[in-house]
């Protein structure tokens, strides 16, 4: 677990520097995405559950941005926080980082409808990259890991024989 908490950090690292650094990708870090880095790792071996807090995220983005975009008010965050909180019982997606991410547009107040969204289906995919990795470092690993134990047991046989 530990090597995993370090190549998610380092992801996250890597986007908030992107993102304080190129003004075009200033979205693309926001600190929800550290909840969903460490709700994927716990669930590192339902990609099915990913793919679908993904879409979930990305749906509840799109609906705060254009909430956000036609009144940036205390009914439109209402609307929003509610519409958003309805979607994740009915499909339950349980993933509270969803409600959070499709209240960013109020925080951040973007000027274009497809700005947030993008930059959370560009970071969220992203994301999936260091967890790719991790499986296959660990499948490496175990895979080395049981040759080596299957050597051993050859030998003993061998020797036995």
């Amino acid at each position: 677990m530990h090597l995993r908490s370090v190549i998610i950090c380092s992801y996250l690292m890597v986007a908030y520097w992107a993102s304080s650094h190129f003004p075009s990708l200033e979205m693309v870090f926001y600190p929800t995405l550290g909840a969903f880095s460490f709700l994927f790792l716990q669930r590192m071996d339902k990609f099915n559950d990913i793919k679908r807090i993904i879409i979930g995220a990305i749906i509840a983005v799109t609906i705060g941005n254009l909430f956000y975009l036609i009144d940036s008010g205390a009914v439109s965050f209402f609307a929003t926080a509610i519409v958003t909180i309805s979607l994740i019982q009915y499909f339950k997606w349980n993933a509270a980082p969803i409600l959070a991410v499709s209240l960013i547009p109020y925080f951040a107040h973007p000027v274009s409808m497809w700005t947030l969204p993008v930059a959370v289906i560009v970071s969220l995919l992203g994301l999936l990259l260091p967890l790719w990795m991790i499986a296959k470092f660990e499948g490496l690993s175990k895979g080395s890991l049981n040759m080596g134990l299957l050597r051993g047991k050859a030998v003993e046989s061998q020797q036995e024989g």
